[in-house]
C-alpha cells in the first residue's frame, strides 16, 4: 500500500463546509501512529528473539544441572517471548487498511476503532506482557540455591517488580495520552461531519 499516495489523495479532497480545522492533521496523525506501531512491533520482535536465545541457553544450563525449577521458569520466559511477536502481529492486522476511495467519515471511523483497539491492548499489557516476564524472572531468581535468604536476590526481585509496575503504568499512560486522545479527536471529527450531514 502506498501511504504517501493515499495521504496526497485525501489531502487533495476539498474540506466539507463547516468542518472544523484539523481533518488533514488527523489523517497525518493516523499515518504517523501506524508507522509508530510498526516500528514498535519490529523492536519488540527483535528484543523477543534476543530473549528467546538467551533464556534458551539458561534453560539448557538448568537442564544439564538438573535444576528443574529453573528450567521451568526459563522455558516460561522462552514461550512468552515466542508468543509476543504473534500477539503484536495479530493486533496490528486489526488495523484498518485505508483506501483512497473511502469517504472521509468511513476513514475516520476505522481509524478511531483501530486507536481504541491499540489502547485496549496497551491497557492489558500487565496481563500479557508484564506478568509472564515478572513470574519468570522471580521464579528464576528463587530457583537459585539459598536465594530466598539472599538479600541481593530479594532486592533484585523487588526492583524487578517495581520495574514491571512501571512498565504496566507506562503502557496505560500511553494508551490514554496517545491512543484514547487520538480516538477522541477522531470522534469529534465524525460528530462534526454528522452535524453537516456529510458522508
Amino acid at each position: 500500500m502506498d501511504w504517501n499516495n493515499i495521504r496526497q489523495q485525501w489531502a487533495a479532497q476539498p474540506a466539507p463546509e463547516g468542518q472544523p480545522p484539523g481533518a488533514a492533521a488527523l489523517r497525518e496523525q493516523a499515518g504517523k501512529l501506524q508507522r509508530t506501531i510498526r516500528r514498535r512491533d519490529l523492536l519488540e520482535t527483535i528484543a523477543a528473539v534476543v530473549v528467546v536465545v538467551f533464556f534458551a541457553l539458561v534453560a539448557g544450563g538448568a537442564a544439564s544441572d538438573g535444576n528443574w525449577m529453573r528450567l521451568g521458569f526459563a522455558l516460561l520466559i522462552v514461550i512468552w517471548a515466542l508468543y509476543l511477536p504473534f500477539h503484536l502481529r495479530r493486533a496490528r492486522r486489526q488495523l484498518p487498511d485505508p483506501q483512497p476511495d473511502l469517504p472521509l467519515r468511513s476513514f475516520l471511523e476505522r481509524q478511531r476503532d483501530a486507536a481504541l483497539a491499540q489502547a485496549r491492548m496497551l491497557e492489558q499489557a500487565w496481563l500479557w506482557y508484564v506478568a509472564p516476564a515478572m513470574v519468570g524472572l522471580v521464579g528464576l531468581t528463587l530457583s537459585e540455591p539459598g536465594a530466598g535468604s539472599d538479600r541481593g536476590a530479594l532486592l533484585y526481585i523487588g526492583g524487578s517488580l517495581l520495574f514491571g509496575a512501571f512498565v504496566a503504568w507506562l503502557n496505560r499512560h500511553t494508551a490514554k495520552r496517545t491512543f484514547h486522545a487520538h480516538a477522541q479527536a477522531l470522534q469529534s471529527q465524525i460528530e462534526a461531519l454528522d452535524g453537516e450531514g456529510r458522508p
